[in-house]
């Protein structure tokens, strides 16, 4: 459902957003590097117990254990140290700095993913969160699905289609997104994720994408991880890559769900409009944007703390720990000024999200809102 926009004072509700964040910067310090330590041995503990049993035959002990490794080392560990979040605490180790995480030949350790580290921190760290629902977000799902939307295939068959992509989305969609959108800021282009020139063999960046994203993951992960086995027998081998592939499904739908529907839906707003000023950015973040289910460290890591995006998109710098204690405060800031949240079960939300891109609902545009303040808040450039 459509929400009705309601005067705010913009001003004020800029200056109780960053009177929170100046509170939740004032007590970040060792028990975040205490909690975010213990997510990390977690991430290690899953992998080293996935690789372990993954020689034993076809087996759910290993198939759950190697997904959620990979899942938990990306949606928790290099999504917050890309965006900064552990940097300026003292004591944090070399590896959670971001000029550091996965820099050369750490990427084998950190983020041995389909991914680029250079192209996700282009495309979603800069382009997505600062234009998140306008025209130079990479990532609007309704934008990205207009293919499908406008067909005239039957709903069915689009369910289908949704259902195929979510099972490879990583490598089909979000490692080629990324580094297409680094490519055009490097070599100022603006070519589109379908475009001829992407996916042609007689293309370079075909070849880009082959060599920086699909090529080292699938010899790392489907060619290296199972050789290793080889040293017990090759029955053991077969056993590890067939728990690798299974894995690698479980990630790619495992990430759809907790990522994908975080900014789709009838009730989540899209804008023509970059904000202007640093009140308006921050009510884009929350307009925009959906939180899921939240609370409990085992609940949130089971969400890859993306259950907090509300947060996120607000304090993108911010470390595990604070978005837990922020989510409370967020939303009496936000009852307080009349900004709607959205916050609601991560399967509910992707029913939503399904809604938006097999084309039988559409995200509203935002018209606008009655601005009570007295005076306007500084620019973003400011802030």
């Amino acid at each position: 459902m459509r929400r009705t926009p309601l005067p705010i004072d913009l001003k004020a509700f800029a200056n109780d957003i960053d009177d929170l964040r100046q509170q939740l910067k004032h007590d970040t310090g060792p028990k975040d590097l205490a909690h975010f330590k213990k997510i990390e041995i977690t991430v290690w503990l899953l992998a080293f117990i996935g690789l372990s049993t993954a020689w034993l035959g076809p087996n759910p002990i290993a198939i759950f254990a190697l997904a959620a490794a990979s899942f938990a080392r990306w949606t928790i560990l290099s999504h917050h140290i890309s965006h900064r979040g552990y940097e300026n605490i003292p004591g944090a180790p070399a590896r959670y700095q971001s000029k550091t995480y996965a820099r050369g030949w750490r990427r084998l350790i950190h983020w041995m993913d389909w991914v680029h580290p250079d192209a996700w921190h282009h495309e979603h760290d800069v382009m997505h969160h600062y234009n998140l629902g306008e025209t130079g977000d990479p990532d609007v799902p309704q934008n990205n699905a207009g293919w499908i939307r406008d067909s005239r295939l039957p709903a069915p068959i689009k369910l289908l289609i949704v259902t195929l992509i979510a099972i490879v989305w990583k490598p089909i969609y979000y490692a080629p997104n990324t580094l297409n959108s680094l490519l055009n800021k490097q070599e100022k282009t603006s070519y589109e994720l379908g475009s001829w020139d992407l996916w042609s063999p007689f293309k370079k960046r075909f070849w880009l994408i082959i060599w920086r994203c699909w090529l080292p993951y699938i010899s790392f992960r489907f060619v290296f991880l199972p050789g290793l086995f080889l040293l017990i027998s090759p029955e053991a081998a077969l056993y590890a890559l067939v728990n690798l592939l299974i894995a690698e499904v479980v990630i790619n739908l495992w990430s759809y769900i907790v990522i994908v529907p975080n900014h789709a839906g009838s009730d989540i707003y899209v804008f023509d409009q970059h904000p202007s000023d640093r009140a308006n950015f921050y009510l884009n973040q929350i307009l925009g944007s959906v939180d899921y289910h939240c609370g409990g460290n085992t609940r949130d890591f089971m969400h890859g703390w993306l259950n907090y995006q509300v947060e996120h998109h607000l304090f993108p710098d911010m470390t595990a720990r604070q978005y837990q204690m922020a989510h409370k405060r967020i939303r009496e800031i936000c009852e307080k000024h009349n900004v709607p949240v959205v916050s609601e079960s991560v399967f509910k939300r992707v029913g939503k999200l399904t809604k938006i891109l097999i084309g039988t609902e559409t995200q509203p545009l935002w018209p606008g809102i009655v601005d009570t303040s007295i005076t306007a808040p500084q620019p973003l450039a400011n802030a």
